[in-house]
């Protein structure tokens, strides 16, 4: 069985995420629900409400996705 695809880092997951809504959350502890628009060298450029926000990757401690499938299939994991 091949391991799943996963990027090194959480930049990398948030390319493969690209027009996807996943929730934020930061190193201040702030959760923010953005959708991604680009992640350009370690710059996350997303929207929220009628807003654009600029986060360095360095910021962000983890993504939280909602759907399975697309997580699965993008990342080629499997789930039970």
């Amino acid at each position: 069985m091949n391991a799943p695809r996963i990027p090194e880092n959480l930049c990398g997951i948030l390319r493969e995420l690209k027009k996807e809504k996943v929730v934020l959350l930061l190193e201040t502890g702030d959760r923010i629900e953005v959708k991604i628009l680009n992640v350009v060298d370690d710059i996350v450029i997303a929207s929220t409400d009628r807003r654009f926000v600029f986060i360095n990757c360095d910021c962000i401690c983890a993504i939280i996705a909602d759907c399975v499938d697309l997580i699965s299939t993008r990342f080629e994991l499997a789930y039970e």
